[in-house]
């Protein structure tokens, strides 16, 4: 690893396409001829490398359909999903030709069929079903909308060709997916008797959890896979599938490093300063840096010694004591200009961690493809502009 990363400034992302194919050759393994769908907002970096193995990109934002007409991907690989649309939002999204468009209340399916017959194009509509959360609809709004709708109307410029559920995230048992699907069950074989109607498609996001610090982490992630496999694959026979994506696909696929800048001894603590911090690097599951997540240090320029392991607080550069990354770990003796990669930080941590806080400049992001090679996709972004700019 050494050599690769040496040279590259830090802090940093490091995404790995390898590892990207790879995961989603596992999943087809275990869901073999199910269609993948690859929700951008766990990574969006990763639609450079994007195969065509992910048959659909779920949007959840104008600006992350901005990023995919960016990166080129074809509007017929677009699901425009996302709990707040406004008619701009819309009118983008089907004027481009996004494939699909999902509507998560009456009011979406309003400003969806508004949007559609003033731009007189067809679009392909799924109805979300609430998780009993923010997102989606109840099942009896759902059912207004096909009372009102009378799905099959030529006049229409709406197909209302399915159904979208997502219940949540981090999904480790095998009794939530089956909830789910009993949920999607329930409503499809009620939608069936009163109205006739059969789905062109259901849209499901199993939110299958990632491990993060409880290795062996692939093994265990490929257990929970074939664990739920066979509850998937029954409802495919069934219905029309497809398998949403996120965080199950991303996190193994990215690495951050960050460089040790200072140690110090307070009172019986040794803290390590490192020039990232929790502005970058957020594991799901981790409260007050109590867990240890996967990590590896690069030793500066020094000869390699035979030394006890040492107890560290590693410590962002951020001007709060939240800023603890690992609160008591044990290493080999660290020194100045040190490294330290964290790994399975593929999914989420580039986008939810708090960016702008201290206004710290955001870290630069590699590419490593799959020759070894690197490529830097996005340098240093100084984050001070973003407050008080000029009009």
């Amino acid at each position: 690893m050494s050599g690769r990363y040496d040279m590259l400034e830090t802090p940093c992302y490091i995404f790995h396409e390898g590892r990207f194919l790879q995961r989603i050759k596992e999943i087809e393994q275990g869901l073999p001829g199910i269609p993948l769908v690859f929700s951008m907002k766990a990574n969006p970096f990763l639609l450079s490398v994007l195969p065509e193995q992910i048959h659909r990109v779920e949007v959840c934002s104008p600006g992350e359909l901005a990023i995919c007409r960016r990166f080129h991907i074809e509007p017929e690989r677009i699901i425009y999903s996302g709990v707040m649309k406004e008619q701009e939002d819309v009118r983008e999204a089907v004027s481009y030709g996004a494939a699909v468009l999902t509507a998560e209340s009456r009011g979406h399916f309003e400003l969806i069929t508004g949007v559609a017959s003033e731009l007189k194009k067809k679009v392909n509509l799924i109805l979300r079903l609430s998780g009993g959360n923010q997102f989606g609809m109840s099942r009896e709004d759902i059912f207004r909308i096909f009372e009102d709708s009378k799905p099959g109307r030529s006049e229409t410029y709406v197909n209302l060709m399915g159904i979208h559920y997502y219940s949540g995230t981090a999904k480790t048992k095998k009794k939530a997916i089956e909830r789910d699907l009993k949920a999607l069950r329930e409503l499809l074989a009620d939608l069936k008797d009163r109205f006739g109607w059969l789905p062109e498609l259901v849209e499901y996001g199993p939110g299958l959890g990632a491990y993060y610090f409880d290795p062996p982490y692939r093994e265990k992630e490929l257990a929970l896979l074939s664990e739920v496999a066979d509850s998937i694959l029954d409802f495919a026979g069934q219905y029309p599938l497809n398998v949403e994506m996120g965080r199950f696909l991303a996190a193994p696929c990215g690495e951050y490093m960050t460089e040790v800048k200072d140690i110090k001894e307070n009172g019986n603590v040794s803290y390590v300063i490192v020039d990232g911090g929790i502005h970058q690097v957020n594991y799901y599951g981790q409260a007050l840096a109590m867990k240890i997540p996967p990590l590896q240090v690069i030793a500066g320029d020094r000869e390699a010694k035979e030394e006890a392991e040492k107890t560290y607080c590693l410590c962002g550069s951020l001007c709060t004591t939240a800023d603890v990354l690992v609160r008591e770990i044990s290493l080999k003796p660290l020194m100045t200009g040190d490294r330290l990669v964290f790994d399975r930080v593929g999914a989420y941590s580039v986008t939810e961690a708090p960016a702008l806080f201290l206004s710290r400049s955001m870290p630069r992001i590699y590419l490593c493809h799959n020759d070894g090679q690197m490529s830097l996709i996005r340098d240093f972004i100084k984050t001070d502009e973003f407050v008080d700019r000029p009009i």
